[in-house]
This record gives structure tokens, sequence and C-alpha cells, in this order.
């Protein structure tokens, strides 16, 4: 396992981390035994970063993962996120009041059975949120006090993380960035890197997309509360297939496999510390830290770019 340096926290964090929104059951159904399981392999293989929020199952990521980690605590660089409401009338809003982050935040420190988390992520502030002081203030009150240890925002938006990096207080950005969702690296990454800002980049397999194993017919796999139904409605999946199609001329020699080469993608930008792909079980888990060990050439980089830049179109 390779491991970087997490901007200004100075945190050394493998490259490859785990991602746990799939074990709340938000890509189809999990059994907890595969998620303790792909926990467990991800501490046997190096993989020393775990990213979770109180949104994710509303915390039964959360909970799995102190069940998980009850004797490992110190094996783990940690981050939750809080912002997001998933229970009650106002499912589906955000709040970052100061009294609602001090409250799911205790309530998110129970959950993992810890006294503290390494990163505290703001999850989906808008920019007024994020220039704003009165959260920040008390997240610099929770820092002082030991529950936490560093903090950074997790963002939709480009205009987002550029507040986020301009405001000085975030001390890590977490964005989407993928081969099919390249717009971080042209403006965010440099500034971010440049403020030595640490960048997690989630979704880097596009929710699955980018494993290559996905065909049209999987379409209607995708039912209730699966976030796909909303990402792949209509015919976006079949575009989105398509543009799949016109990347597998990166599986050859020492990439075994799609989702190696979508990682290894990831991590061919320098102001990238950390990818956090989800896993299922073990099994995926396994395949995901192969990638560390990828390195796509200059070249390679330049032709995904490239397609990226001319909308896939041949």
């Amino acid at each position: 396992m390779e491991y970087r340096t997490l901007g200004r926290t100075g945190l050394r964090v493998s490259v490859i981390g785990l991602g746990t929104m799939v074990h709340a059951g938000h890509f189809g159904p999990m059994s907890d035994a595969e998620s303790l399981g792909a926990i467990d392999a991800a501490l046997d293989l190096g993989v020393n970063f775990i990213d979770t929020s109180d949104a994710y199952g509303a915390g039964y990521s959360e909970t799995l993962l102190g069940k998980a980690l009850r004797d490992r605590r110190d094996k783990v660089i940690l981050a939750t996120k809080g912002g997001n409401t998933m229970v009650g009338p106002n499912k589906g809003k955000t709040d970052f009041s100061v009294s609602t982050i001090a409250r799911v935040m205790d309530e998110s420190l129970k959950r993992l059975q810890t006294d503290y988390v390494d990163l505290y992520q703001l999850h989906n502030p808008n920019v007024e949120v994020i220039e704003r002081g009165e959260v920040w203030e008390l997240l610099d009150r929770r820092r002082k006090e030991g529950k936490i240890r560093y903090l950074g925002v997790s963002i939709n938006k480009m205009e987002e993380g550029m507040a986020a990096v301009k405001r000085g207080h975030s001390d890590t950005i977490q964005v989407e960035y993928n081969m099919l969702m390249q717009e971080p690296a042209q403006e965010l990454f440099p500034l971010a890197k440049k403020a030595n800002v640490g960048v997690i980049t989630r979704v880097p397999l596009r929710r699955g997309l980018l494993t290559g194993k996905m065909t049209l017919a999987d379409q209607k796999r995708f039912q209730g509360e699966d976030v796909r139904v909303r990402s792949f409605a209509g015919e976006i999946f079949a575009r989105e297939l398509e543009k799949v199609e016109r990347l597998r001329f990166l599986v050859r020699g020492p990439v075994k496999s799609l989702a190696q080469a979508a990682i290894a993608f990831c991590l061919g930008d320098p102001a990238v510390s950390v990818a956090i792909p989800g896993a299922r079980n073990a099994r995926q888990m396994q395949e995901n830290a192969a990638a560390a060990d990828i390195h796509l050439s200059p070249e390679d980089l330049r032709r995904v770019e490239e397609l990226w830049r001319n909308s896939f179109r041949a």
C-alpha cells in the first residue's frame, strides 16, 4: 500500500481508502457480515482511511463501523460528516446550524464508539454556509476540546470547493472525481494543492459504472432507495455505458480490470491524497486495494482527459 500526506493535516493516509455508503444499503441490500468482511480486509491490506457519514442509513454505517473498530480504533484515520437530515419531517434537507451540528457530532461519536474523529466534514454545505463563520467557530471549539482533529467539507459543486479553499477553515475537501467527471482537476485541484488543502476523491467508480461489469439490463435492478435510481434515470444509464466502452483500452498489461484503472486514474493527479471507493465485501476491497500498485502512463492519462473533453465522442 502507498501512503500520501493529507494536505496540511500531516496525516499519512493510504491512497486507497474505504467509503462506507454502500454498507448502509444505498446501493441495494447488504449483509452486515459482508460489510464487516470488507472492513477487516481493508485493515489487513494496509488501508488506514475510512470515511462515513451520519447520513448513511441514518447513522447505520457509523454504528457498524463502531462495532468493527471497537478494539482497533488506533489503526484507522476515521472521517465522518454531518449536516444532512435523514429522518423526520425535514428528511432530505440540510442543517448546518450550530445547535444541530453540535448535537449530531456527539451522536456520531457515540455510534462510532470513540472519543474523537480524525476528520469531521460538513456534508454538502452551500457557499453561504462555507463563507459564514458560526459553524466554523463551533468546529474550532470542538477541535480544542479534542473531539475532532481536523476539519473538512464534502462538496457537490466546484464553487463550493473553491469557496472552502479561499475561506481557509477547511483542512480537506472531498469531491466526486472520476474518469467520467473530471471537472475538479481543472481549477479546484490546483487551487487546493497550492493552499495545501488535502483532497479526498469519492465515487471513483461512478457508482459501479467504471467497474466495466454493468450492462443495460442492470438498470432494472435499481429500485427503491438505491441512489442509482436517480443517478442513472431514463437514458442516462445507456449514455454512460457507451462512455465506459471507450475506456476499455486501459485494461492491458498490469491493469487487470477497469475498476483498477479507474481508481489509478484518480491517483494520477498529484493533488489527490486518497480515493475512497466503496467495497461490498472482502473480494471487492482486495481488488480496489490492488489499484495502489497501478500507475497509468502519462499518455493514457492524457487520452482519458481528451476523451472527456470531447464528450467521449470517437
